[in-house]
């Protein structure tokens, strides 16, 4: 969720109080909570919708909504400045927009765009790895612009914050370096953007120069926008450009030294085209509506009748948009979700038991039968549980907000032992077991773990278990083929064959392994892959 919170009476005085009140009855229509105290208000409002992201963007989308004050034309210009990138850069960072904000004076509106730029920055941005954004006074800088790698050793220049150095020393000690650096690749060289005298406007993505810093008397806006995805720089380009001219400034796409085919197509996404019918807003929303065009338009969107239903044009800004379903979504918010009557859904169809499901009913009562307990344990886990053992999972959280939770496990072991662990002072013996889904070689399969501990706990506890289990269930001649495996004692276990396929491993837990989990007490355990052993 992301949250938007201002002083109330600030907000009323740029706003307008009837706009103000409106944020209650606009939040039925959009689905978000809001709350306020005495001094401030604070709206939560829902990831899918960035376009929202401030209080001054949704005060025009109800100016559209309760108003009828319908957006035809576009909000882009062209300018005739130039930064021009060099092919060294783009390797390292490909992807360049970048725009002129003019009007009066940003004043006390600094601080959100700020607060704004880094909202996106987290978001869309993911924490500046897909994008950053770098906001220039344009006064005090001078076109046409350059964009190249230089040396981190040689080049030297103050940042925003008064910190005077070589790029090498800001990476190294300044906060923002130290926060950022690893997203820069080379070694050497770091990405720069320099006006026509060499200063240094910025250092993508880690910091901006002192020269070009904005204040609350700046009139006059230079935004440059790079990145490693297309779509998320875009994606920002548009949700800013929209965002400044929210404010009441006029916005100018600069040239970037893009192709012009792709300036086109750039340009051609800010009220980009899709064809809906009333057959598909009926299938979708379960009703029919009379008035589908007046209902769009206070959306924001574009819309008239054609050959093939209704065309519709979708604003740059509206990012969540990726087909019809998206567009009749907006459809039913309008009409009122309120509005539609319940309606009985007519099934004909008689369903049938998942037969995953079934096997895995029939495993575990197998198991409790003889007296092993069920547990479960999370599927994302520390990368530091694969230490001593082989990870082959290969997907990892990206960003996670805890390295706790930064890998999608591939075993149940690991996560089975780490139980044990935080309940080693349980009385023994132990007998659990773990039935669950796991991600191998990039295919998701379901597991079976069971894992027995005791003061004397050895191989042949564990075996009998995985013998009556196969006996209880299948009944064909089982085989334990010696190898060796990181969590296994060798010659103490191996992998568990059926007819000569290979369906898990047995064994007794290594030392080493137990030691890292701080486990005092000998442990056996198997792990069967299910989908195999039912076959």
């Amino acid at each position: 969720m992301v949250v938007i919170k201002e002083d109330k009476d600030l907000l009323k005085k740029d706003i307008g109080e009837h706009y103000y009140k409106k944020f209650f009855d606009f939040s039925e229509i959009i689905g978000y909570s809001i709350e306020e105290d005495d001094s401030s208000i604070k709206i939560e409002l829902n990831p899918d919708r960035p376009d929202l992201f401030s209080f001054y963007s949704l005060k025009e989308s109800m100016k559209t909504y309760y108003d009828n004050n319908f957006k035809l034309k576009g909000i882009i210009n062209r300018s005739d400045i130039s930064i021009n990138p060099d092919n060294e850069v783009l390797n390292e960072r490909p992807y360049l927009l970048a725009f002129e904000a003019s009007g009066k004076k940003i004043g006390h509106f600094f601080n959100h765009i700020i607060e704004y730029q880094e909202r996106l920055h987290d978001s869309i941005g993911k924490s500046r790895k897909k994008v950053s954004i770098g906001i220039h006074d344009m006064e005090k800088i001078r076109p046409p612009f350059v964009y190249k790698m230089e040396d981190r050793t040689k080049l030297k220049f103050t940042t925003y914050d008064n910190f005077t150095g070589t790029a090498g020393d800001i990476i190294r000690t300044h906060e923002k370096g130290i926060e950022f650096k690893s997203l820069i690749v080379s070694k050497n060289k770091v990405p720069v953007i320099l006006d026509s005298a060499n200063d240094v406007l910025s250092m993508p993505p880690i910091i901006n120069g002192i020269k070009s810093k904005v204040t609350e008397e700046t009139e006059h806006f230079f935004f440059d926008i790079t990145g490693t995805d297309y779509n998320a720089v875009r994606n920002t380009f548009y949700l800013f450009a929209y965002e400044m001219s929210y404010l009441g400034y006029k916005i100018s796409i600069c040239d970037s030294g893009m192709e012009s085919e792709k300036m086109s197509s750039l340009l051609d996404y800010d009220f980009r085209e899709f064809n809906i019918n009333n057959r598909v807003i009926q299938n979708i929303t379960g009703i029919t509506i009379d008035d589908p065009i007046t209902l769009l338009r206070k959306m924001g969107y574009r819309c008239e009748i054609s050959y093939k239903g209704y065309k519709v044009n979708v604003p740059g800004n509206r990012i969540d948009v990726m087909g019809p379903v998206d567009i009749v979504e907006d459809i039913a918010k309008s009409y009122g979700f309120k509005n539609i009557d319940e309606k009985q859904i007519d099934i004909y169809r008689t369903g049938n038991p998942y037969y995953k499901n079934d096997h895995i009913r029939i495993a575990r009562d197998i198991m409790i039968s003889i007296n092993y307990q069920e547990v479960k344990t999370f599927v994302v886990n520390s990368k530091s549980f694969y230490d001593n053992l082989k990870y082959s999972g290969n997907v990892y959280i990206q960003n996670p907000k805890s390295l706790d939770y930064s890998v999608v496990r591939d075993s149940l072991f690991p996560g089975v032992l780490d139980l044990i662990r935080i309940n080693k002072r349980r009385k023994l013996p132990v007998k659990i077991f773990e039935i669950g889904d796991v991600v191998v070689g990039g295919k998701q399969i379901t597991k079976l773990c069971a894992l027995f501990t005791d003061s004397k706990a050895s191989y042949s506890d564990i075996f009998q278990v995985v013998n009556y289990f196969n006996k209880r269930i299948l009944n064909r001649p089982l085989e334990i083929k010696a190898n060796k495996h990181p969590g296994i004692i060798e010659g103490r276990g191996g992998d568990i064959q059926l007819l000569e396929k290979n369906v898990g491993i047995i064994g007794e837990a290594n030392p080493v392994i137990l030691e890292q989990y701080g486990i005092a007490n000998p442990i056996t355990f198997f792990e069967i892959d299910l989908d195999n052993f039912f076959g």
